[in-house]
């Protein structure tokens, strides 16, 4: 599907960027009044197209339509969340400190401003949220930076679909036509242009560690540095204490292998690993895990490539580990099938293998045996960032929790209690972001109305006129 569209040119690339820093400071310029017009003209065309967009994604991704549905009326109530941050200006920040003659101390005035020409490079798993007028693209919008969106080639259409929709939209308010630009490029070599470009003032990306790994390197040697935000690999780890599994082991093993199946495991939240400390129940716990296996449909991945990479990476696993769980049958009728597998091994062999730490995308998930509170806490200290953490606790386990806390704090964005981790609600206080290799810069977060702090930075007046 992704040879429909040519790779741009070297030439269409620098006309593009171009076009964005020309109109850069026209459109930041531009009343939040304006750009919260542009944004809710942008939900019109979304809306009028709906059926239409879905069916085109659903072609190119094979993500089914009830997802897609959720993911389309996620994606247009995250627009009316940043819609409502242009048109209150609350982004800005606005910081006065007064002048005073006694202390010789000039007036300061500090606010936010926008940083320029933006690159976003979308997600293969989420074609609407984080793609074409996805978190990324609608932030930067918002507060008055230029949009270019890398094409993903795995929905290229869905792409140039919504990229039409949001250019009517412009059109209809007569917005520059530099704000908003879409780019494809099946080759690596028109991203690395593109993040290696003077015109570029930062970078959003959403996608692998691997690709996310290297293009960090990549905008590290710019001759000019520039923020690179990028959202990668998470492994999610869960932890459940003894006495919540004693009070209902079949609800906790059911809604485990649930999450892991999510979507044919195809979630940036999916959780990865759990570890159980020794109890008498875990036996029960584990026939209870495949049992809810063995109940769950497969899925069709996104594509043939995540499809081979999931396989390769349950090729490793199960040379290192012991499968205990898995719905693969003998007579697959669909291609591309992601089927849920449930692994499991000692805290020491765990601690032992790092490689054993990194996601492997699609529904599979390791459980870790640890004989004791010791064991636990050094699995803990010895995980990578991750999105998020989910800690099962029953009153009886709340000592045992409390010293757990603080080291999964300081490992994660978002920690649950007695709750796992299927999604993101976008809003005031979502945080979507963590230490490295989540994320590359653990203070942000890629979902909800703060993923605009991404694209500003603070500038300070000092000694200038009040009506200045």
């Amino acid at each position: 599907m992704s040879n429909l569209f040519s790779d741009a040119t070297d030439r269409e690339i620098e006309a593009t960027l171009l076009n964005a820093k020309k109109c850069f400071n026209t459109f930041r310029k531009l009343k939040g009044s304006s750009r919260a017009k542009f944004l809710n003209e942008i939900i019109k065309e979304l809306n009028k197209s709906r059926k239409r967009i879905i069916s085109v994604a659903q072609s190119e991704t094979s993500l089914g339509q009830n997802r897609l549905e959720m993911e389309f009326t996620r994606t247009v109530g995250e627009i009316k969340i940043f819609a409502n941050l242009a048109i209150t200006d609350t982004w800005r920040k606005v910081s006065i400190q007064n002048a005073s003659l006694e202390t010789c101390q000039p007036r300061l005035h500090t606010e936010n401003i926008a940083l320029g020409p933006v690159l976003v490079i979308g997600a293969c798993n989420f074609p609407l949220a984080i793609s074409v007028v996805g978190t990324d693209t609608i932030s930067a919008l918002a507060v008055g930076c230029p949009v270019i969106i890398k094409a993903h080639p795995s929905h290229p259409q869905t792409c140039q679909l919504l990229a039409q929709l949001v250019q009517r939209a412009m059109a209809e308010l007569k917005i520059p036509e530099g704000v908003f630009q879409l780019i494809h490029g099946e080759s690596h070599t028109v991203t690395q242009k593109l993040v290696t470009h003077h015109n570029i003032a930062c970078i959003a990306f959403t996608g692998s560690l691997t690709g996310g790994t290297t293009l960090s390197r990549i905008v590290s040697k710019r001759k000019k540095l520039i923020p690179f935000h990028a959202e990668m690999g998470s492994l999610n780890p869960v932890i459940a204490l003894p006495t919540k599994i004693f009070q209902n082991h079949q609800k906790l093993a059911f809604e485990y292998v649930q999450s892991v199946n999510l979507f044919a495991g195809q979630m940036c939240t999916k959780p990865g690993v759990l570890f159980l400390l020794k109890s008498s129940k875990n036996e029960s716990f584990i026939s209870a895990v495949r049992e809810a296996v063995s109940q769950q449909n497969a899925l069709p991945m996104l594509n043939e490539d995540v499809f081979m990479n999931y396989e390769n990476g349950i090729d490793f696993l199960k040379k290192e580990l012991t499968l205990i769980a898995t719905n693969e049958t003998e007579n697959q009728e669909s291609q591309n099938l992601g089927y849920c597998r449930i692994f499991e091994t000692s805290s020491i062999y765990f601690l032992q293998h790092q490689e054993l730490t990194v996601e492997t995308f699609g529904p599979a998930s390791i459980i870790v045996h640890c004989q004791d509170e010791k064991e636990l806490n050094k699995c803990v200290n010895n995980l990578q960032g991750s999105l998020t953490g989910s800690i099962f606790v029953a009153d009886e386990d709340r000592l045992v929790a409390r010293n757990i806390i603080p080291k999964l704090e300081s490992t994660v964005g978002r920690l649950l209690w007695n709750g796992f981790p299927p999604g993101v609600t976008p809003g005031i206080a979502t945080q979507h972001g963590g230490p490295w290799p989540a994320t590359t810069d653990s203070r942000h977060t890629s979902i909800g109305r703060e993923a605009y702090r991404r694209f500003v930075r603070p500038v300070c007046r000092q000694g200038f006129p009040v009506k200045n």
